[in-house]
């Protein structure tokens, strides 16, 4: 398997950067010139409403999306018939597009907050780097799914995950954070 928008890319147990350790990453974009893409399983202690007073009532959670940008807001969302700009991911998945619009949607009470996935920065790579890090063995591939980037829960996401892969990937899972405790 190869990079592609609507992948996983899950990091292996000896991958230790703080920014990605036991992380599962959803890649909205792929190409020549680089990758980019939102950790599903950092939630933040705090919601849109939030960080957006306007949109009281609409209490979906925050989640760090990777160490690029911090100070933009990004957004995954099941409403691209709603949202014009947005660009399809993969079948019934959007990324992005007129915020203007995803805020008219959200006060009209169009949509909720089940449609979305709000993220506090990103995820990238430029050109070539994540081939490198996948030549090294640090992340494992696998395709996305509505359930796994829409999920009700992220709490044992990153084990959740390469458990329903199975066979070596499952047994992965198993590996303990910290060795030298086990």
């Amino acid at each position: 398997m190869t990079p592609s928008h609507g992948i996983l890319l899950i990091a292996v147990p000896a991958l230790l950067d703080p920014n990605f350790k036991r992380s599962v990453v959803f890649i909205a974009q792929h190409s020549s010139e680089g990758t980019l893409g939102y950790v599903l399983n950092r939630p933040l202690k705090a919601t849109l409403q939030e960080v957006m007073p306007d949109l009281q009532g609409f209490d979906a959670p925050l989640y760090w999306g990777g160490p690029c940008q911090n100070d933009t807001l990004h957004c995954i969302h099941r409403a691209g018939n709603l949202i014009p700009e947005a660009t399809e991911i993969m079948d019934g998945i959007y990324w992005g597009g007129s915020f203007d619009a995803i805020r008219e949607s959200i006060l009209n009470n169009d949509v909720s907050v089940h449609d979305f996935r709000f993220f506090v920065g990103y995820s990238g790579w430029s050109s070539n780097q994540l081939q490198r890090e996948l030549n090294e063995h640090s992340w494992v591939l696998t395709p996305a799914t509505p359930e796994a980037v829409f999920a009700d829960s992220v709490k044992n996401f990153w084990t959740r995950t390469l458990k329903s892969m199975g066979g070596e990937y499952a047994a992965m899972a198993n590996v303990p954070e910290h060795p030298s405790v086990n």
